[in-house]
């Protein structure tokens, strides 16, 4: 798939070097640099950075955050497509719903509001249950573990926290939490902790994001 990108957008580190710009539509980004920040930035880039996508409403850049329409803890991807700029009330409030059932949550009166809420953790329980993802199905494709191209120092410990709540969620569920990100050479972007449980599991075949227009530069 294509991630939303505008026409021009540079990213620089804290010594002033670039560490990522767009190139004939392709977002490129220096192995050092981080692909989440820089979905974050290229959200405000596109959306704005003052108004909230919820409530309309403007505020100061310290009162606001970047939201997944389609929640992390529900499979949604960090990139540009599944980003909107929220304030921080918003994004609490939302919780782990689509930015859909969150309109909805938030047409319902009082006393309705907490039926919908009863049956959407249900709902919740039901899609994870059954491995089901709100994602559009061509998103998501099938990759060996062994194309998943990694730069990372095994000597670093990577059972931490993380890495534990991915372990009680596939105990729990029999499937990872969410697919795996990477770029078009396969490089991964997001997604590392999954992938260490995976290789750690003997998971051969892995649910993955491919970005087209997103390429690592070495």
């Amino acid at each position: 798939m294509n991630i939303d990108l505008p026409e021009k957008f540079t990213m620089y580190d804290e010594r002033k070097n670039v560490i990522a710009w767009i190139e004939d539509g392709t977002l490129k980004l220096k192995v050092q640099a981080s692909f989440g920040k820089a979905m974050h930035e290229i959200t405000y880039e596109m959306k704005g950075r003052n108004k909230c996508f919820y409530c309309k409403e403007e505020f100061e850049k310290d009162k606001m955050t970047v939201d997944h329409m389609i929640p992390q803890e529900r499979g949604g991807p960090t990139i540009t497509n599944n980003l909107v700029p929220s304030c921080n009330k918003c994004n609490s409030k939302k919780s782990n719903m689509t930015t859909e059932q969150f309109f909805k949550y938030l047409s319902l009166e009082k006393e309705e509001r907490k039926i919908y809420y009863q049956n959407f953790k249900k709902y919740v329980k039901y899609m994870k249950e059954n491995e089901l993802l709100e994602l559009p199905s061509d998103w998501i494709s099938k990759k060996k573990i062994q194309e998943i191209i990694v730069r990372f120092d095994f000597s670093q410990e990577y059972k931490r926290a993380q890495y534990r709540k991915v372990e009680k969620f596939y105990k729990e569920y029999k499937h990872l939490p969410k697919p795996i990100i990477v770029d078009r050479q396969g490089f991964l972007l997001d997604g590392f902790i999954s992938l260490m449980f995976a290789k750690d599991n003997n998971l051969r075949n892995l649910p993955v994001i491919v970005l087209e227009n997103v390429e690592v530069v070495i």
